[in-house]
């Protein structure tokens, strides 16, 4: 099933009209009918949006049959990424679908980052390769190889890759009053 197919399973299930969703997550319900039929693509950030609207990770768009076993590998090969191919960002799903935890594989070019938005929970961040600029609110970071990060997800932040490197980033967010599923 494409992403498209899921999203509008989800938002069928749910009862919801596309201008409902539109409502909720600010993308307009024209983008949203496409989305469905698979007409466009889907930026990260707007994924999130959906993903927040509808109180589930962004994995869930990616998920497959639940896995009956007390384990689950997820191999290199199998890592979703959740960024087009062509994006100076690459962002890959690291955790299984249904997890109690986000976590994240990012792959910045030099000058380029992310704005952040205000989330339900706690992040961290642990650079494993090159140096990151971060801003939380007024405050500025400056994060090199090997330096972790933490805060609370409920205040406007953004990242920068201020070094002259690759950048690779993993990030964890505990989700705060998840809704179960």
């Amino acid at each position: 099933m494409s992403l498209g197919q899921k999203i509008g399973r989800l938002r069928q299930e749910r009862g919801l009209t596309l201008q409902e969703v539109s409502d909720g997550s600010g993308l307009t319900p024209s983008f949203l009918s496409r989305l469905e039929r698979d007409k466009v693509n889907i930026s990260v950030a707007n994924l999130r949006k959906l993903a927040q609207f509808f109180s589930v990770q962004m994995t869930h768009f990616f998920e497959g049959e639940d896995s009956q076993q007390a384990g689950q590998v997820l191999t290199v090969a199998d890592r979703v990424r959740l960024s087009l191919d062509d994006a100076p960002v690459q962002v890959y799903a690291l955790l299984p679908p249904n997890s109690d935890l986000e976590a994240r594989l990012l792959e910045a070019r030099p000058g380029s980052g992310q704005q952040g938005f205000s989330g339900r929970g706690s992040q961290m961040v642990l650079v494993l390769q090159g140096q990151l600029r971060y801003t939380l609110g007024d405050e500025e970071y400056t994060l090199n190889t090997g330096d972790t990060l933490f805060y609370r997800d409920d205040m406007a932040h953004s990242w920068i890759n201020s070094g002259e490197t690759l950048a690779v980033v993993l990030t964890v967010s505990a989700l705060a009053g998840r809704e179960e599923r």
